[in-house]
């Protein structure tokens, strides 16, 4: 069985690829690199899956009252607590961001339909604008 210094040690360097990770994934959003992004989340989620995994091995450790009793084990876990805790944080500004972002995109599509026809500029049921194309049909010569 891996030892469980060894799982810890895994752990942390996954957090800190993790964090890297999320970095990289706002500076994708400010530059607004789409493929950027889609490489970005699959190598997040890939990521959260090993520090589940990771978690599941410590959970089912036979060793694992040393993380409460032994106070080098106590600190590397807070230590560990502390840079989830971080990623988290930058995780809910990058979804801030992505929030925003589309927004934008939201008032800026509605604005290229109101000016592409405004006399046909009309509202869906959830309140969003849509245009219905006169082709010209309203013209008089």
């Amino acid at each position: 069985m891996t030892q469980i210094t060894d799982i810890i040690a895994n752990q942390h360097k996954l957090l800190d690829s993790l964090k890297q990770t999320i970095t990289a994934e706002k500076d994708a959003l400010i530059a607004q690199d789409a493929d950027q992004l889609l490489r970005l989340a699959n190598e997040k989620a890939q990521l959260l899956n090993e520090i589940k995994l990771g978690d599941t091995e410590l959970a089912a450790h036979p060793d694992l009252g040393r993380l409460t009793q032994e106070p080098q084990l106590i600190a590397l876990v807070d230590d560990a607590k502390q840079a989830l805790a971080e990623c988290k944080q930058l995780n809910e500004q990058n979804a801030a961001l992505i929030e925003h972002s589309m927004a934008s995109v939201n008032r800026f599509s509605q604005a290229l339909q109101a000016s592409r026809n405004a006399s046909s500029l009309t509202y869906d049921g959830k309140g969003m604008t849509s245009t219905i194309s006169t082709l010209g049909n309203n013209l008089k010569a």
